[in-house]
């Protein structure tokens, strides 16, 4: 798909960056490069930042009519999933306030720890001993939204849920709902299947699936239908049959049969 000019300035200084980037080689500093990868794997708290800012101060106002339209028109984001990135960014910055060195990478797996940034009653929080315990569970590499949702799920064993493998492409899209719903995954995943009518035992199945098409017949019942239709063949016709009239009675009384009906049988 090729770029429009006003797309295309828009993103100038993504190729900017790429020049100046591939003119400094091999003079590239791997410190400034490491660091810029590490902000970069959490660069959804900077657009939490943007966003709060824009939300709270109403900097939309000008041009759009509420936040919803500013998310849809100029961003082309849902307004939920826009608050979603709010709440993930906010979430990771008391992580590091706190101190952590490790942090969520992404919005879906920021947002299990949402629920855990207020403080309850007597003005403690769960946050930082809940992103403790997964970082105690998995290493690094092995932290994703699914880990995390495990890591701190209070369940017992048996009551969490299980894990079932699917296509890369259909999680991404399952996780992308999920997110614009306000979900993790598992939640959407539950929201979907409550919400599908499964047919109990004695009712019958849904006509869409099932119009049009034949019931199967076992060998024996189709050998009975052999049988009978072979009979039925070889037997003579039963005395009260009709015969077919001859084409010159038919000519006859015709003109009867097809009248309007309000003349009287003579007969």
């Amino acid at each position: 798909m090729e770029l429009t000019l006003n797309s295309y300035s828009e993103f100038q200084p993504l190729l900017d960056f790429q020049e100046e980037t591939l003119d400094s080689i091999p003079y590239n500093d791997l410190a400034d490069l490491t660091r810029e990868i590490k902000l970069s794997f959490v660069d959804y708290v900077r657009q939490g930042v943007m966003l709060a800012v824009i939300r709270r101060y109403r900097l939309y106002k000008r041009q759009f009519k509420d936040f919803a339209e500013y998310c849809k028109l100029a961003l082309g984001r849902s307004p939920i999933y826009c608050k979603r990135i709010i709440e993930a960014a906010q979430t990771t910055i008391e992580l590091i306030k706190a101190g952590f060195k490790i942090l969520p990478t992404s919005v879906s797996q920021a947002l299990p720890l949402v629920k855990f940034t207020k403080p309850d009653e007597t003005g403690a929080r769960e946050l930082e001993n809940k992103w403790q315990t997964v970082i105690n569970s998995q290493p690094p590499d092995r932290i994703t939204a699914a880990a995390i949702t495990e890591a701190i799920d209070d369940k017992e064993p048996e009551e969490r849920a299980k894990q079932v493998k699917i296509g890369g492409k259909a999680f991404e899209m399952l996780q992308k709902k999920a997110v614009e719903a306000g979900l993790t995954v598992s939640q959407y995943l539950e929201r979907i299947i409550s919400s599908v009518s499964v047919p109990t035992e004695g009712e019958p199945l849904d006509t869409e699936e099932t119009e049009g098409k034949p019931d199967e017949l076992s060998p024996e019942k189709v050998e009975i239908c052999d049988r009978a239709e072979a009979f039925a063949k070889a037997k003579p016709a039963p005395r009260f049959a009709i015969k077919k009239l001859s084409k010159s009675y038919q000519k006859v009384i015709a003109p009867d049969l097809i009248g309007s009906g309000s003349e009287s049988d003579s007969s």
